[in-house]
């Protein structure tokens, strides 16, 4: 089957599709415990595949190959989420006992934020940003609200945060 994905031929490449798909959505869902972002992973990870089937050097049996894509699907989706989880409660969290200097930096982060977000030209790229970080929403959800298919929402939030860097950059 490999060889024929690393040929080209599509019919191989749905027959490794049809033979692995359930395994991995299952492995994928015992990991991260929703339904939709199962399905998002192995998604992403068969559309990986047939991407960069012209490149690939696979020394392992590919079902092992397959199951350790879920591994290191699942590892950088929980940097991502952590690293916008630490970036939201540093940029809006103002706790209770924060002192006025706190509250004010808070509120001067928050500004220039929020500055920077409006550099966003694109309307499509800072409101896939603001939903993705400032309303919590999956990709998925995203890309049902804004009528667009996932990957286009990850390239929309991508380019939205190249302008919010380069922006943070000349403030910081």
């Amino acid at each position: 089957m490999l060889q024929g994905i690393i040929a080209g031929h599509e019919p191989a490449f749905t027959a490794t599709y049809n033979h692995y798909q359930h395994m991995l959505l299952m492995e994928a869902y015992y990991k991260i415990r929703s339904y939709s972002e199962a399905e998002d992973m192995v998604q992403e990870i068969f559309a990986s595949l047939w991407q960069r089937r012209e490149k690939l050097s696979i020394s392992i049996p590919l079902k092992h190959y397959l199951l350790k894509a879920v591994h290191l699907q699942y590892a950088y989706k929980c940097r991502k989420s952590e690293v916008a989880r630490r970036f939201i409660q540093h940029t809006l969290y103002v706790s209770k006992e924060a002192t006025v200097n706190y509250v004010l930096e808070n509120k001067e982060i928050y500004s220039q934020i929020r500055d920077a977000m409006a550099c966003i030209t694109a309307p499509a790229c800072r409101r896939a940003f603001e939903l993705l970080y400032i309303d919590n929403k999956s990709h998925k959800e995203i890309a049902v609200d804004m009528n667009i298919k996932p990957q286009v929402v990850k390239n929309q939030v991508s380019r939205a945060l190249k302008v919010i860097r380069t922006h943070l950059k000349k403030v910081i």
